[in-house]
């Protein structure tokens, strides 16, 4: 399939479906997000950080989902949250265009970095997230002890 012509929107109700697809094919995610199997809850635990949920397309097919913020309360930058694709779509580039296509938006708006954080031990998300151009910033350690890896994309 042609990545060329990738587009996004808003999710809407219309679009859980699809959603519950791309999390049932990720047992990784699925396990680390605790989701518990209902979707409403699990998104409203991030109404308050003023995030938003895309759904991205490629010739009206939906491919993949994506949370990011423009402003986390942690550094006041932008961060990805969440980033799923399509089972069938994987290993053919369209995360890494997702990114792009973020990435590009945010520098649009000033901004110089794009960070998100993976478990330390999620080595093939570390190394999805380095093919994308992301780049090893530091390790944090949550409140349950859970370390984290600190990744940044700079978009100078």
């Amino acid at each position: 399939m042609e990545i060329g012509n990738i587009s996004s929107g808003k999710i809407t109700d219309e679009d859980f479906l699809f959603f519950l697809e791309v999390i049932r094919d990720s047992a990784d995610w699925e396990k680390e997000e605790k989701f518990e199997n209902n979707l409403s809850n699990y998104m409203a635990r991030y109404r308050e950080l003023n995030g938003e949920w895309r759904i991205w397309r490629v010739k009206g097919e939906r491919i993949a989902v994506t949370y990011h913020l423009d402003l986390s309360p942690s550094n006041r930058k932008p961060w990805l949250g969440t980033i799923l694709v399509k089972k069938e779509m994987r290993r053919k580039g369209i995360g890494t265009e997702v990114i792009k296509l973020l990435a590009a938006e945010l520098k649009k708006k000033g901004e110089k970095s794009f960070f998100a954080g993976v478990p330390d031990y999620r080595n093939s998300w570390i190394n999805f997230l380095a093919d994308a151009g992301f780049e090893q910033f530091k390790i944090e350690t949550s409140d349950n002890g859970q370390m984290f890896l600190i990744m940044v994309l700079p978009l100078i």
